[in-house]
């Protein structure tokens, strides 16, 4: 915690160097209306159709392309089709407290639910208009008879960091779209995305120390595409038989990070990804807060996914991806091992991490996870805490180790599950036909560790990992089977091993130490110990 406290003394002290100014520390005033911001004409086309009013001003909805059904594929060698996606809304706004929120629906409809449940946030409906009040910043859901064509509402805090233009070490967009492209940050320098401001492009940081990725406003990758690369045939017809991703294109991260120390990223919205979101690799001191991330369709969009880093703070985020939301990883397998000695300094080990305060929806993978990849020789003390997680088609807790990482001392606490809706059943296919929207499985494990080999992303043929400690603590969730906790190993001396559940709430209830016996334990696992 000290550290944290040191890091957040820095950060304040830089930003004043750079020209970005933190408001007075003074309490927050409520003011009387929430501050809506402006759009870009193109932005406010509002294709989902939804009429909006906070406190009771016109608010603009822009659009944002959501995967539609969870049919994925490693990547097939071309991009993911429309035909498997939908349009979604999304109201973007600050508040320093309450706001009253009306929604006007393009059609008729049964039922509004407003998640994350642990809000509380009740509707009256009138006609095809529903009115509720949200009880501060946050992340919402606003649902019409299930979650397609959603309505998404994120109301930010009053900014506290801000930039204008000419401000020292400061590149800074204004309101409006501007086609940027690439943009390399170097030491010292911040990236400001003001309110209003739509930045077509991508980010890119690596050796460079005290940064900044601040503001109010989005980036969209949605005009970058995939390039072609030329293939021997035979070996796109190899990979693709063996369930590999055929490397016959080049795709980027909407942000990447390498080896970069002293990083801040607050306030801003990430849309249609290309890969990542945001890859941090070997970065140290790395906070990220009250970003928005949506607009996930294509392949292997996932969230954040770090790896190998060091003293990690990620709070207050909405994630909602296609692929996996969150990821603590080691070196993947695109990535030469060699690469870990960096300047002097090996980035073997994954540590120091705390993830809490986030909202995460999952169209196809995992929540929040260890892994696939792990090359790392340890990853450990990470904690996940106080998240909501929305919606989810796989084991939203997962530790999925694939190579040779000691995965150990980790705590999931106080993590809401909403897996209250039926689950349809996943497709790894490459078109919609072969979906069968009729078809569904039963509930996903709430949780799940395993010690296993896939051949893709198991770079080291010859160690294994273990994973060990690990204890999940106050687990509520919202269901109609009771959850179940899964977990496997890979040999006698690479298992899983000391897990504990210290609290299981099941609709409200607590479930009892016997009602929960019984769990799936797979080979090379010790059982599953619960505490109460």
């Amino acid at each position: 915690m000290k550290a944290h406290v040191l890091l957040l003394a820095a950060a304040v002290a830089m930003l004043s160097s750079v020209g970005v100014i933190a408001a007075e520390s003074a309490a927050p005033v409520r003011a009387r209306a929430a501050h809506l911001y402006p759009q870009p004409a193109d932005e406010a086309r509002n294709a989902a159709g939804y009429a909006v009013t906070v406190d009771g001003q016109p608010a603009g909805v822009a659009a944002v392309r959501n995967s539609a059904m969870p049919v994925n594929i490693r990547w097939p060698g071309h991009q993911r089709e429309l035909d498997q996606t939908e349009v979604d809304g999304m109201v973007r706004f600050s508040t320093a407290g309450k706001a009253e929120i009306s929604v006007t629906a393009p059609r008729a409809f049964k039922e509004v639910k407003v998640r994350p449940y642990s809000k509380g946030v009740k509707a009256e409906v009138a006609g095809r208009t529903a009115t509720f009040t949200i009880p501060g910043p946050g992340a919402y859901s606003v649902e019409f008879d299930g979650p397609h064509e959603n309505l998404h509402i994120f109301a930010d805090p009053p900014e506290t960091l801000k930039a204008k233009p000419g401000d020292k070490g400061v590149r800074y967009f204004g309101p409006g779209e501007h086609d940027a492209g690439l943009i390399t940050l170097k030491t010292g320098e911040t990236l400001y995305i003001d309110e209003g401001a739509v930045v077509f492009g991508r980010v890119e940081a690596r050796d460079a120390d005290h940064i900044r990725i601040l503001g109010r406003g989005i980036l969209d990758m949605s005009r970058i595409k995939e390039q072609p690369v030329a293939i021997d045939p035979k070996l796109a017809e190899e990979q693709r038989k063996r369930g590999f991703a055929i490397t016959n294109a080049k795709r980027w991260n909407a942000m990447k990070l390498e080896f970069c120390d002293d990083v801040l990223i607050d306030g801003i919205t990430i849309r249609d990804s290309l890969l990542y979101n945001i890859r941090p690799i070997g970065c140290r001191n790395l906070t990220i807060r009250n970003v928005k991330i949506c607009g996930n369709w294509r392949y292997n969009s996932d969230g954040i996914d770090m790896h190998n880093c060091e003293n990690v703070r990620i709070s207050d985020c909405f994630v909602r991806t296609f692929d996996d939301a969150i990821c603590v990883k080691g070196f993947d397998y695109t990535m030469d091992e060699s690469e870990m000695l960096h300047d002097g300094y090996r980035h073997n080990v994954f540590t120091n991490v705390v993830i809490e305060r986030c909202t995460v929806w999952c169209d196809w993978g995992h929540c929040l996870e260890f892994g696939a990849e792990t090359r790392a020789e340890e990853i450990r003390d990470v904690t996940w805490r106080d998240c909501d997680i929305l919606h989810v088609h796989a084991a939203p807790l997962d530790v999925k180790n694939c190579d040779y990482a000691d995965i150990h001392d980790v705590l999931y606490e106080n993590i809401r599950l909403e897996m209250d809706r039926p689950c349809a059943k996943t497709c790894l296919a490459a078109s919609a036909k072969s979906f069968n929207p009729q078809a569904f499985v039963g509930q996903p494990p709430a949780f799940s560790s395993a010690v296993r080999v896939i051949a893709e992303y198991s770079k080291n043929d010859k160690r294994r990992g273990k994973n060990h400690d690990i204890r999940l603590k106050d687990i509520r969730v919202t269901s109609a089977q009771m959850p179940r906790f899964t977990s496997s190993g890979y040999d006698a001396e690479h298992r899983s091993a000391g897990i504990t559940v210290d609290g299981i709430y099941w609709n409200g209830r607590e479930v009892s130490k016997e009602a929960a016996k019984g769990q799936s334990v797979g080979p090379f696992a010790d059982p599953i110990r619960f505490c109460r």
